[in-house]
């Protein structure tokens, strides 16, 4: 079920998370990125942190569970160069690769322990001795507030299917035992600058862009919404 859902929604890649906050995101994670290596998007979509990762010159996979997202990927960079492919877990699983930086950008919230577990997993195997696995997630989402109705079932439910709520105390809490080192964390707001190439009203943005930095000038116990863990896989847990 759960992809099938992100199949259909990788139709509208505008809706995706890094649809208009990719650029923002590379642009905060830049320090830890390699000048001269291989970076793998783990859960790409339809491929939006791939796009400012070529344009920035790095050479870049995909990997999705969606047959469509990956379809759109390889259709969308086939032919660039920097691209290293587009995969689905069983591919790269037998493939040899290994990667310099993971990026897992808004995944871990979607993730109960057994997926979750298969997931630090897979980022072991894709990691030489110095990869560096980014994670970025809701920073101590309130989970209920984005709870909808399922006029069928009747069910509440997540409407991004995010089942947990991360913590930079929780996330070290988590992997810590499972073998992996939590180098640094920050909180951010991928929001404070929006890539104007792709707004339709760019100097609204770009006064909202300012507002946003103000915000936390002026009110700096305000709980920034975006949470950025930087680890890398350690000793295999006892």
């Amino acid at each position: 079920m759960v992809r099938d859902f992100w199949d259909y929604e990788a139709q509208f890649p505008e809706k995706f998370f890094t649809y208009r906050r990719g650029s923002e995101i590379i642009r905060q994670i830049a320090d830890h990125l390699p000048e001269d290596g291989t970076i793998l998007d783990y859960g790409c979509g339809p491929g939006n942190l791939i796009a400012p990762l070529l344009e920035a010159g790095y050479r870049v996979a995909g990997l999705d569970s969606s047959p469509s997202a990956r379809q759109q990927v390889a259709e969308r960079f086939g032919n660039e160069d920097g691209f290293l492919g587009a995969y689905e877990q069983k591919e790269i699983d037998l493939s040899g690769l290994r990667f310099d930086v993971i990026i897992v950008a808004e995944v871990i919230e979607h993730l109960y322990d057994d997926q979750l577990d298969s997931l630090l997993e897979t980022l072991r195997t894709l990691s030489n001795p110095g990869t560096r696995i980014i994670f970025t997630t809701p920073n101590e989402e309130v989970l209920e507030d984005s709870y909808i109705l399922c006029p069928v079932s009747r069910k509440l439910f997540h409407r991004w299917q995010h089942v947990r709520s991360w913590s930079g105390d929780s996330i070290r809490d988590y992997l810590g035992p499972r073998g992996f080192e939590v180098i640094t964390t920050f909180t951010t707001d991928f929001d404070v600058t929006f890539d104007t190439r792709r707004s339709k009203h760019p100097l609204r943005d770009k006064w909202s862009a300012l507002r946003q930095t103000l915000k936390y000038r002026t009110r700096p116990d305000k709980k920034r919404p975006h949470l950025v863990i930087i680890a890398r896989a350690g000793k295999t847990a006892a």
